[in-house]
């Protein structure tokens, strides 16, 4: 679809710095739910739907509600085409992959879509406590397309991360699971990152989020026995609720079994950095 340049400067020339942050993360993300929005980039929800709401207005965001069988499902929100090209007048800088603009009427017939909303999820709560939080950042978040470009050869996370909080930083790749893998199937991912390795020298920690405390025990039980010499936690529960920066971590093969800031993992690494 050919988008009128007036209108696309229009829009750019409306733009805070607030707005074109969350328009560039719908452009690496594809959807963002207007709690994460809110808990990410605001400390009021009602001033967060009423921006949410110009955005829709001036045609850079679409907005729609999911079916759900119990209960309510928050708004969800994808940039427009129109979207995409405004913020690009503003933001040369993408993380490894361009943005792109998906419909509504595509993502909510994804069948992944929990689960990307989930993985959004755990990197909106970060920056959520990176907000509230003196001197900590999430520098880097990278979508599951954005890793599968670096990292594809060896392993396709759905995120990877680097926290930061004071002079301290760490790296992580995210694993989010809702369920539908069985065990074999998650522990099948481990050689890929265990060749990552060995090959280039640095060892990532990886995190598996899981969406009940059951499943979490019986997974870190697993991991514990394969014994991969990757550093990995475990954590689970309503990422919305858990804070990701929190004591939530449960490191594998730790001789205390107590949970762990995420900060922590970084003493679990052989390296702070992953080269991209």
């Amino acid at each position: 679809m050919k988008i009128n340049q007036q209108a696309v400067l229009a829009a750019a020339n409306r733009l805070t710095e607030r707005d074109r942050q969350i328009l560039h993360l719908l452009g690496q993300h594809q959807v963002l739910t207007t709690h994460q929005i809110t808990h990410a980039f605001f400390d009021n929800s009602r001033v967060a739907r009423r921006r949410i709401q110009v955005l829709h207005e001036v045609g850079l965001l679409d907005c729609f509600r999911p079916p759900l069988r119990v209960g309510t499902n928050p708004k969800h929100c994808v940039l427009t085409a129109l979207g995409v090209q405004a913020v690009a007048r503003l933001d040369q800088e993408w993380d490894l992959v361009p943005p792109r603009a998906v419909s509504a009427e595509k993502i909510v017939l994804r069948p992944d879509l929990r689960h990307l909303v989930g993985v959004n999820d755990v990197f909106c709560g970060l920056l959520g406590s990176a907000r509230e939080t003196s001197a900590a950042s999430l520098d880097l978040w990278l979508s599951e397309r954005a890793c599968a470009k670096a990292w594809g050869t060896y392993v396709r996370p759905d995120g990877f991360g680097r926290w930061r909080e004071g002079t301290r930083s760490v790296d992580f790749f995210l694993e989010y699971d809702t369920g539908v893998e069985n065990s074999a199937q998650i522990l099948a991912k481990l050689p890929g990152y265990e060749a990552m390795t060995a090959a280039t020298g640095i060892s990532t920690p990886v995190l598996f989020w899981l969406h009940s405390s059951r499943r979490e025990q019986g997974l870190h039980q697993r991991l514990a026995r394969a014994g991969s010499p990757v550093p990995i936690a475990t954590a689970s529960g309503d990422s919305t609720v858990a804070a990701p920066a929190d004591a939530v971590w449960r490191r594998v093969g730790a001789a205390a079994d107590a949970p762990v800031r995420l900060i922590d993992l970084a003493s679990g690494a052989a390296s702070s950095g992953t080269r991209l």
